[in-house]
């Protein structure tokens, strides 16, 4: 993919890392189309970037494949897409209801397929680019009393190896960004299972062998790599962004 152009898409762009990537990727020079339900916080990062804000419930499948469309139509094509919805909910299969687990699969994985088949036609268009996809390091192993997201982000990893064998021919490339435990309040229901954040922090040391929990800024650095020249031979990857904690 050239970054000549630089237009992209970014579904998640309200808050936390979604927003701090925005910043990073205008900061890069690429123009961008940045969609949320969380209309004040969007319009915000919006002024801050200079992107065109689309609200939007990225859980309502056709509202999502309508408003993705017309953010490429008015960017005149895309060169890359960011889906970067997810929610957390807490609890073991007897604690979880299936509302809250049908809640996941469509935030943490549905609207990541929707966003790819609304995309990838329109990247192909292009002759290539790249669809990045927020998945989770508790897609990558097993998270205790997490069972509805660590399931839903495993399945947006796999979603991310099949799309990426498919779409290469089209020189289209697809990898999941895989962050760990980010101080946001994203993480809240995690959190809890350790009983508080401030709990978190006094056991940080066995969590994360690095010592300290991620920025978003951080998780935004990897987000402008994922999405430049400088990782054109990569696809199919579950970048793991997380001080070690996978190594534990």
């Amino acid at each position: 993919m050239s970054d000549r152009r630089q237009r992209i898409v970014i579904v998640g762009a309200a808050t936390g890392i979604g927003a701090a990537g925005a910043r990073a990727l205008a900061g890069a020079g690429w123009r961008l189309a940045l969609l949320d339900v969380a209309a004040d916080a969007l319009a915000q990062v919006s002024n801050e970037t200079g992107g065109e804000a689309y609200p939007v419930d990225a859980s309502d499948p056709s509202a999502l494949a309508d408003t993705l469309n017309a953010a490429i139509d008015r960017l005149g094509g895309i060169d890359a897409a960011w889906s970067n919805v997810g929610v957390q909910v807490n609890g073991d299969v007897t604690e979880t209801s299936l509302a809250d687990f049908d809640r996941c699969i469509a935030l943490n994985l549905r609207s990541h397929y929707v966003c790819a088949q609304t995309v990838i036609p329109r990247l192909a268009l292009e002759g290539g680019g790249s669809l990045l996809i927020t998945a989770s390091n508790a897609g990558l192993q097993t998270e205790s009393s997490m069972v509805a997201y660590a399931t839903t982000k495993s399945a947006a990893v796999a979603l991310v190896r099949n799309l990426a064998r498919d779409a290469a021919p089209q020189r289209i490339r697809v990898n999941a960004l895989c962050p760990g435990f980010v101080d946001t309040p994203f993480n809240a229901p995690v959190w809890a299972n350790y009983g508080g954040r401030d709990r978190f922090v006094e056991s940080i040391e066995r969590a994360i062998p690095l010592g300290r929990m991620l920025t978003p800024d951080d998780v935004a650095r990897q987000v402008v790599f994922l999405l430049s020249d400088a990782a054109e031979l990569m696809t199919g990857q579950a970048l793991a962004i997380d001080g070690g904690e996978l190594v534990c």
